[in-house]
């Protein structure tokens, strides 16, 4: 049942459509098109491509194949048209009925009232405002963000909590009327549940989070919302640090990707790697074992460590003294200086290091979720830092 949009084809349909009305100069009802006619379908984004929508169903139901969807969909646009003229009125009552073309101009005027603002641009502009999504003017695509495919890896709640928690980082304003910024979120945590006189306007987004209900007598907080703004509050700058640990890695190349091949590759890499030793492959063995038991905020505290273990037995190897290199940036630029990490990775190693607070917050393991996608982070930093330092010392040898 489950369709997923093929915007290619919603336009191509919908030109046909538009152009057979006007070539049949179809009709359409003044009075009653917007809600109850096709033509208030055709023009209106979702209930067209929840029509179209339909049609793909039914023709999946008879192993249709999708090159021949918009033969058999534009066929039964025609057949629509056709029950529309027949039942169009005579010529002379046709004073009352608009064209399409009609239709269309009253519907792009429009989009300069000031109470235009369609859902679908709506959510557009929270994806892009929320850093979730970004244009690649190379693909002429868009393209999740590692924020954003970061997102999609929690639950419902924490998504919402992740999307506070953006807000606060990326609003430039003390108030913001759109978004909410560290000041709003400081005062609805320390309100009641009416927020009489707290503030004069709320941001816009805590009314589409569900956090604020707008249609009592006088604005509260919901109890949902409640939740929401103590989870936020307490877990802030573990999920400050976890943001800017996305974000600045992507700048650096290197984007977040949640699959659990790279648990794979971990358990491949401590068989074969030569750098490590016992205890190293004890302790990645056992975190590994914690995150996939859903102990997600134990697991990062036992993987993390071995990142400057890693960094240390490289060291070593290298003959250089360990004891007088002190901080994991100092070891990494050493490691950098002699060749053994290429400067892409030791800049993300930098990122990945100096982010290592994160594990050191306020967080608990009942909000612990929040932060199990970084795990996936974790281990593919650790996997490329793997393959460096082994490619390294085999190509010495």
């Amino acid at each position: 049942m489950h369709v997923i949009p093929v915007h290619e084809l919603f336009g191509k349909l919908k030109n046909f459509v538009f152009q057979k009305a006007i070539q049949q100069d179809i009709r359409f009802s003044e009075k009653h098109w917007r809600y109850s006619s096709f033509a208030g379908d055709l023009l209106d984004r979702e209930r067209f491509e929840r029509r179209i929508r339909y049609c793909i169903i039914k023709l999946r139901e008879f192993s249709i194949p999708e090159t021949e969807y918009f033969e058999y969909i534009s066929q039964a646009l025609l057949i629509t048209l056709e029950h529309i003229r027949k039942n169009s009125p005579a010529s002379s009552q046709q004073r009352t009925e608009l064209s399409i073309q009609k239709l269309l101009i009253e519907e792009i005027a429009k989009c300069f009232e000031i109470w235009y603002y369609p859902p679908d641009v709506l959510y557009y502009e929270i994806a892009t405002e929320h850093q979730l999504a970004t244009f690649d003017h190379t693909d002429h695509k868009w393209r999740l963000t590692g924020v954003g495919r970061y997102i999609l890896q929690l639950s419902p709640f924490d998504v919402i909590i992740f999307l506070c928690a953006l807000e606060v980082i990326f609003s430039h304003r003390r108030i913001n009327s759109r978004y909410l910024s560290e000041e709003t979120l400081e005062k609805l945590s320390k309100s009641e549940n009416s927020l009489r006189n707290q503030l004069r306007r709320f941001p816009s987004s805590l009314r589409l989070y569900g956090i604020i209900d707008p249609s009592s007598d006088e604005p509260t907080i919901t109890d949902f919302g409640r939740r929401i703004i103590s989870k936020v509050s307490a877990n802030l700058n573990v999920l400050k640090d976890t943001i800017m640990l996305l974000t600045e890695s992507e700048v650096g190349g290197f984007s977040f990707s949640a699959n659990m091949d790279v648990i794979n590759e971990i358990k491949e890499r401590v068989k074969t790697s030569s750098i490590l030793i016992k205890d190293q492959k004890d302790s990645i063995e056992l975190a590994v074992n914690l995150f996939v038991t859903g102990k997600y905020l134990d697991s990062l505290k036992v993987f993390y460590p071995n990142v400057e273990g890693l960094l240390n037995l490289a060291l070593m190897k290298a003959g250089l003294p360990v004891e007088n290199i002190i901080g994991m940036k100092a070891k990494i630029e050493r490691l950098e200086k002699e060749n053994v990490l290429s400067s892409k990775l030791s800049t993300w190693a930098e990122v990945v290091t100096s982010r290592n607070k994160i594990l050191h917050g306020n967080i608990l393991n009942d909000d612990a979720e929040i932060v199990k996608p970084l795990f996936f982070f974790i281990c593919a930093f650790w996997n490329k830092l793997v393959d460096e330092i082994d490619l390294y010392f085999q190509a010495v040898k």
